[in-house]
């Protein structure tokens, strides 16, 4: 697996990991209008391209050269905030959201990270837990007159985290 930063070329392959991930992960937690909301607000082709322009948007490639994840984070002057890790469901355990959250992080070492998840989204919350992160405050945001209540999970910057991205 290689961790790259996305170019144009990756615009078609993530929002189609975006969908596919957030359908799986939110069913039965959030409304279809409410999962609807998110990816047209977070993954439509020119939300996407901004993120791409920013520099920020990392994929991950599979051994055959497909997009099989992506992350993207923005950084504040006093903790970096990932704003999405989605891997395609099928290549999900095998270390792809890892491999995104570490060489994120490679790029602003010196900073803590955070992260919301969906509180019920056990997976994600694990995910994170896994990774070190801690569970902090609940945060809400308003998705299409919804509230998406989530809780912010946080990580300390390390001494290393892996190798940093191509």
């Amino acid at each position: 697996m290689k961790v790259r930063r996305a170019t144009r070329v990756d615009l078609v392959p993530v929002g189609r990991i975006a969908d596919a991930a957030h359908w799986e992960s939110y069913r039965g937690l959030l409304t279809g209008q409410t999962i609807s909301a998110l990816l047209q607000r977070d993954y439509s082709p020119a939300s996407i391209s901004r993120r791409i322009l920013r520099g920020s948007l990392l994929v991950a490639e599979g051994w055959d050269g497909s997009v099989i994840g992506f992350a993207d984070a923005s950084v504040d002057d006093d903790h970096m905030q990932l704003t999405s890790v989605s891997t395609d469901p099928p290549s999900r355990r095998h270390g792809v959201g890892t491999s995104l959250v570490r060489a994120l992080h490679q790029m602003a070492l010196d900073l803590p990270v955070c992260a919301d998840v969906v509180l019920g989204n056990d997976s994600g919350e694990g995910f994170y837990e896994a990774l070190g992160f801690a569970p902090g405050e609940v945060v809400t945001d308003h998705v299409d007159g919804d509230d998406l209540v989530s809780r912010r999970w946080w990580l300390a910057p390390p001494a290393s985290l892996g190798s940093p991205v191509s």
